[in-house]
């Protein structure tokens, strides 16, 4: 049992499953076994209610962080540590309640598959799937031959190791205590009291079992589930205790009054016109139950050294001030482009009086025209036959919220505002940008962006490093054996042509003679024709067709060689 103070609720629920264990130990019928289905009911709903409130504790522990990050942050890190240690041990009671409920329901050889059998046969009888694990949908509610056969073994004094086991558990239980215990500061560590025991149970007037054996052998499923389900409340208990004890250490009350600072925290330092700036504006020390005033405008006079002398200058529209739980919030909708300063005071009551106490601030933020970029990568068009790479961003707004779609193409987002198009047919490609807006809603930016399609270029023949028009010694004619198709200046890394056909023609005793290659290659009646050519000879590679990565078949040109 868990040391510290407990509710009337929890006291309660305490005492009645007290008293069914009692009831079980004197073999009462099975109807009893059922009152444990209340007790467990009521322990899961004290466990949602404390996960609650420790959240809640936890989001004011990350608020006060953002507020004043330099005294608060050490706290939070042990706070944080303190959920872990508890999310630990919770996550771990709830393997080992649905291990033990399919293990007893279902017999499987491992945990694994039978956990699987069972959610199978629960959820094929129409039970919510959300529901499976409840105690109340337990047949065998009386059984404990799969708690004593996991949890214990056969042997009550010797109980066994392993996973899942009870040994298992006091281990956890016993490094969630250390955790827990080494998180808390050292002036409180002599009074902390809370966490787990495994103190000897007296089960009857001269038997004492120890914790494992007193708990989990031969006792019924139905009492073992919910005497987990109490572990979890304790632990949630000691957490939200603990919770409670490092807050306390950051309270608005050590914050001094002659140390108050304003804090402006904006959604964001630019907007585009349309959208509406908005900004938090608070002090370091606040009360939730206290709210401040806000008054703003375009500059303020501070001159005077009496503050009730001070004035707003050129006053914006304040009717869009709300104040609620101890943080004032203005949202302003600008008209025009440009930087944006405005200001103000936060006005705090005096402790005990009617009296506010003004502290004055200054801000200023961006408003720009709505602008959108899409620029091409490598190249100012777009081609044909290829994933050409985009990049798109909008001012103002993260890759996150933006999306690109195209007309007349393929389109897909390899990364964080990274996109590659594929154009269709069409001789033109247009690129629609749209982004999320503050109320979950979409907006277009502008009108969409055209690109021009163009096909890939035509490439030049080569054949023994020559093109075109020239001429080779004939030993240059003998090395080279294959006739290739080359990109020259293209932008595109990695794209190729394929020679796919090609004709060798030449005189031959006045006699023209040609040879043909279905492939890049020279096959052997070429080579023969080539070897056989002396200086003064011509010959000529014609009739050469390419295939590119857009599957276009094209005749790439002549390379027409004279022999020196």
């Amino acid at each position: 049992m868990a040391g510290g103070k407990e509710t009337p609720r929890q006291k309660m629920i305490g005492m009645m499953y007290l008293v069914l264990m009692a009831l079980l130990a004197m073999n009462v019928s099975k109807e009893v076994l059922l009152s444990f289905v209340v007790i467990n009911d009521a322990m899961e709903q004290t466990n949602e209610a404390l996960a609650e409130q420790n959240a809640g504790t936890m989001a004011e522990f990350q608020k006060q962080a953002s507020i004043n990050p330099e005294k608060v942050g050490p706290w939070l890190k042990k706070a944080e540590k303190v959920v872990s240690a508890s999310d630990d041990l919770d996550n771990y009671l709830r393997d080992l309640k649905q291990v033990l409920i399919a293990q007893t329901e279902t017999g499987a050889e491992d945990n694994e598959t039978a956990k699987q059998n069972y959610v199978e046969s629960r959820t094929a009888d129409e039970i919510p799937k959300d529901s499976v694990w409840s105690l109340r949908y337990v047949e065998a509610k009386d059984s404990y031959d799969a708690v004593t056969s996991i949890m214990i073994g056969s042997e009550p004094a010797n109980p066994k190791e392993g996973p899942f086991t009870a040994l298992e558990l006091r281990s956890k239980m016993q490094e969630f205590n250390s955790n827990i215990k080494s998180a808390i500061p050292d002036k409180h560590q002599a009074n902390w009291d809370m966490g787990f025991e495994f103190n000897p149970v007296r089960v009857a007037r001269d038997e004492v079992q120890e914790w494992e054996s007193a708990n989990f052998y031969h006792v019924p499923i139905s009492a073992v589930i919910t005497n987990l389900s109490r572990y979890q409340a304790e632990a949630k208990k000691i957490e939200s205790d603990a919770l409670k004890l490092l807050f306390s250490e950051i309270s608005a009350e050590d914050f001094k009054f002659d140390t108050l600072a304003v804090k402006v925290i904006p959604n964001s330092n630019y907007v585009t016109l349309g959208d509406s700036f908005k900004a938090d504006v608070i002090v370091a020390a606040y009360s939730t139950t206290d709210n401040p005033k806000l008054e703003v405008g375009q500059s303020i006079d501070t001159s005077s050294a009496n503050p009730e002398d001070w004035k707003i200058l050129d006053p914006l529209d304040t009717s869009r001030v709300t104040v609620e739980n101890g943080v004032a919030q203005y949202a302003y909708k600008p008209t025009t482009a440009g930087e944006v300063e405005w200001g103000g005071f936060i006005k705090i009551r005096k402790p005990g009086t009617d009296q506010y106490v003004p502290y004055p601030f200054k801000h200023k933020f961006i408003a720009a025209k709505p602008s959108t970029v899409v620029s091409p990568v490598k190249m100012n068009v777009v081609y044909r036959g290829l994933w050409n790479p985009i990049d798109v961003s909008v001012a103002g707004f993260s890759a996150q919220k933006i999306k690109a779609s195209a007309s007349n193409a393929q389109m897909k987002q390899v990364g964080p505002g990274q996109y590659e198009v594929k154009p269709g047919n069409g001789q033109e490609v247009k690129v629609t940008v749209q982004v999320q807006t503050e109320d979950g809603g979409t907006k277009s930016m502008g009108q969409p962006f055209t690109f021009r399609v163009k096909n890939i270029p035509k490439p030049e023949p080569y054949f023994a490093g020559q093109t075109g028009k020239g001429s080779l010694p004939g030993g240059a004619l003998k090395v080279g054996n294959k006739v290739n198709a080359v990109l020259k200046d293209f932008d595109f890394e990695g794209v190729k042509y394929n020679v796919v056909e090609f004709t060798v023609s030449t005189l031959k005793a006045g006699r023209y003679v040609s040879k043909e290659s279905n492939s890049a290659s020279i096959t052997p009646a070429q080579r023969a024709l080539l070897d056989g050519l002396g200086r003064g000879d011509r010959v000529t590679f014609e009739n050469i067709w390419a295939v590119g990565p857009d599957g276009q078949r094209k005749n790439i040109g002549n390379i027409i060689i004279d022999v020196k």
